[in-house]
C-alpha cells in the first residue's frame, strides 16, 4: 500500500481535519505531502482544484524553506497568506506532511492557529502510528515534471 492510499484509508486523519474545520470555522482543511499530493481533505472543496493547490503549496513551502535557510533558520514551520477576503494557514505537521487551512476574513487568525496546532499534534500521532512518515513513491524528478505540467495546464486557460 502506498503512502497516499494509507493516509486516504485512514479515517482518523480525515476526522481530525473535519474537527479542525468545525472548531475553527474554516472553509477547508487539506493534508498535503511534501511531494505535493493532497492526502486528505475536509470542508468545502468545491471552489478549488485540490490537486493543483497541493502541488503549488508544496512548491511554495520548499521555496520558503530555502529562504529560511538564507536567514539562518532550518525552516519556517508556519506560513500565512492573507488575501482580502480569504486567507491560507499552512503548517508543517511532520517532515513529510503539511496542513493547509483556508478560512474567510471574519474568522480570527488566532483561533485558526490554535485549532491548527491542536489538530497538527493529533495528526502527528495518527500518522506515526500508521507509519506514513516514509517517503512517497514518486521521486523528486518525477514530481517536478508532474508539477510543471500541472502548472502549465492551470495557467494555459
Amino acid at each position: 500500500m502506498t503512502m497516499a492510499q494509507e493516509v486516504a484509508d485512514n479515517p482518523t486523519a480525515q476526522a481530525e481535519l473535519y474537527d479542525l474545520v468545525n472548531a475553527s470555522g474554516a472553509l477547508t482543511a487539506l493534508l498535503i505531502s511534501k511531494e505535493g499530493h493532497a492526502m486528505a481533505e475536509a470542508g468545502d472543496t468545491s471552489y478549488l482544484n485540490t490537486t493543483a493547490m497541493a502541488a503549488l503549496v508544496a512548491g511554495m513551502f520548499s521555496a520558503t524553506r530555502e529562504v529560511a535557510r538564507m536567514v539562518g533558520e532550518q525552516q519556517f514551520s508556519i506560513l500565512l497568506q492573507q488575501g482580502e477576503n480569504r486567507h491560507i494557514h499552512i503548517s508543517l505537521v511532520t517532515d513529510s506532511f503539511m496542513m493547509v487551512v483556508v478560512f474567510e476574513d471574519y474568522q480570527r487568525i488566532g483561533r485558526v492557529r490554535h485549532e491548527a496546532r491542536k489538530s497538527g499534534d493529533k495528526l502527528v500521532k495518527t500518522l506515526s502510528r500508521r507509519g506514513t512518515e516514509k517517503a512517497d513513491d514518486l521521486s523528486v524528478p518525477e514530481f517536478k515534471e508532474y508539477a510543471l505540467n500541472l502548472i502549465d495546464r492551470i495557467f494555459a486557460k
